[in-house]
């Protein structure tokens, strides 16, 4: 029996999706325009970047309902839930708000294409100017960001994140390309996607190797004779051009001044009018920290009352607020003083893997496609370029596979599965049987439900290295250490792990 849809606009607005006319299923065209969503990474591969969700549709508007010259509350940006029901199980394989809305007007037309965005898009246009901060992990500087853009505190599911940047700021950054450079700075396998629920999610790159649904396989699936089988189109890419055995990163490193300095100075006699408010944007050379509100006779000289005031002390830029509260006033040499944080250069963090030499002979091959870890301080850049080494010095085959609703069996794996997931494949014609991850998902839905198919991008999960230590039995290995985000979890030293020793609450990994 086929999965019912339901899909949801919700018109006013109030988060509800109960008020008449939010259930706008019946208005779905979807034998003339297949229902899709997808979401996950641009590519089959950990390493690609995270695309922003989307959603597109196509609305009957016969009645003209639709039409935002005709009903005020047609506005952008309304929220949009689409729904799997199967057997007692509701799925949400998508939730965010409509982005682009295309009347059609043509005879034999009289509809709407609609395409919609998840949450990551709210951050996108969006500029974000913070403190300085000491310390922070990325998924902590990730919370400042939605906290920044007024995410909802409820709708986020946020690893603390691995890497710890020593020093991290922002000055007027988008706030989408400013949680890309996040997830840069911590590394391979981590992600950034939003729920089911809606909720902002972020994990961290050490996920597949602790969360349940990456460390065990979470169903088989069959190219034949057995459920759940995938279908054709089905694609393998054996993943040769995608060898990285070199890899180079800049690390920039900072320090600061050990004395006060002049962070900035006004070029001129600043007028205050009388009752008026002036916000000075204060912008030197260099960022900063501990800033000491301007003093009077030290930092500025007044003529007539001035107050003076500062609410940020770090960043790369701050405001100070002047307002004379009777009267015309005057401030003479204003400037701010603060500890400097200064560029002291880069060093360089590299790896090579031992397959550029003999016996695999592959030669210096290195991706262009690498983002730098912006962020990351010298001992995280290091794990970053072993990881990528780990995952990327031998092939890593991706395989896009189809699964048809043409069973519960198979709908269930294709509601039940995100990104992430690890799942076992058995190819007969391929010779593949192994375990792959989950890197895309797309579904496309028509004819009420009854033709459902999904598209999933996987990538296979790296082998673990022969002779790992081995905890809990006698057999050490040979001496070699087991890889971080391998294919055998259970077979890799975790501190606070129940069967891999007991030795603290943290997660032994690069």
């Amino acid at each position: 029996m086929a999965a019912e849809w339901d899909v949801y606009a919700d018109w006013d607005g109030d988060g509800d999706f109960a008020t008449w006319g939010d259930n706008i299923t019946g208005r779905i065209l979807d034998g003339r325009t297949q229902l899709s969503i997808t979401y996950g990474k641009d590519q089959s591969r950990s390493l690609s970047p995270t695309r922003i969700g989307d959603a597109a549709f196509e609305l009957s508007n016969e009645s003209g309902d639709y039409s935002p010259e005709l009903h005020a509350e047609v506005l952008p940006a309304r929220p949009v839930k689409i729904e799997a029901v199967l057997g007692a199980t509701t799925y949400t394989p998508f939730r965010g708000r409509t982005d682009d809305f295309k009347v059609k007007l043509g005879a034999g037309q009289l509809s709407v294409d609609v395409t919609c965005v998840d949450g990551l898009s709210m951050l996108q246009g969006v500029k974000v100017t913070t403190s300085i901060y000491q310390g922070l992990r990325t998924g902590q500087a990730l919370h400042v960001i939605l906290d920044a853009v007024g995410w909802p505190v409820a709708d986020r599911d946020i690893d603390v994140g691995a890497t710890v940047m020593p020093h991290w700021w922002l000055d007027g950054v988008d706030a989408y390309e400013a949680a890309m450079e996040l997830l840069d700075s911590e590394g391979p396998t981590a992600m950034i996607t939003c729920n089911s629920s809606g909720q902002i999610v972020y994990r961290d790159r050490h996920h597949r190797s602790v969360r349940a649904r990456s460390v065990a396989s979470q169903a088989t699936w069959y190219s034949r004779t057995m459920e759940p089988m995938f279908s054709e189109p089905a694609e393998y890419d054996h993943g040769w051009r995608e060898i990285v055995n070199v890899v180079s990163f800049d690390v920039p490193m900072r320090q600061l001044t050990p004395e006060l300095e002049v962070v900035w100075s006004a070029p001129s006699r600043i007028t205050i009018a009388s009752g008026e408010t002036l916000d000075v944007t204060v912008k030197g050379a260099s960022p900063f920290i501990d800033a000491i509100e301007p003093v009077s006779g030290t930092d500025y000289t007044a003529t007539g009352t001035v107050t003076v005031t500062m609410p940020r002390t770090s960043g790369e830029s701050t405001t100070v607020t002047l307002m004379a509260p009777s009267g015309v006033a005057y401030v003479d040499d204003l400037r701010v003083r603060g500890y400097l944080l200064q560029d002291a250069g880069s060093m360089v963090v590299s790896g090579e893997d031992a397959s550029v030499g003999p016996p695999r002979n592959y030669g210096r091959r290195s991706s262009a496609n690498l983002k730098p870890p912006k962020w990351a301080g010298l001992y995280d850049a290091q794990a970053i370029v072993q990881l990528i080494l780990a995952q990327r010095a031998e092939r890593l085959a991706t395989i896009k596979v189809t699964m048809v609703a043409a069973n519960d069996i198979r709908q269930t794996q294709q509601l039940a599965r995100d990104l992430s997931d690890r799942v076992h494949l058995t190819a007969y014609t391929l010779g593949l049987d192994a375990d792959c991850f989950v890197e895309q998902i797309t579904h496309t839905v028509s004819q009420g439900g009854a033709d459902h198919r999904t598209l999933f991008g996987l990538e296979k999960a790296a082998e673990q290295v022969a002779g790992a230590f081995v905890i809990g039995t006698s057999l050490l290995g040979t001496g070699v250490l087991g890889r971080r985000g391998f294919s055998d979890p259970d077979r890799i030293f975790t501190l606070g792990s129940a069967t891999n020793g007991q030795l603290g609450t943290d997660v032994l990994a690069a």
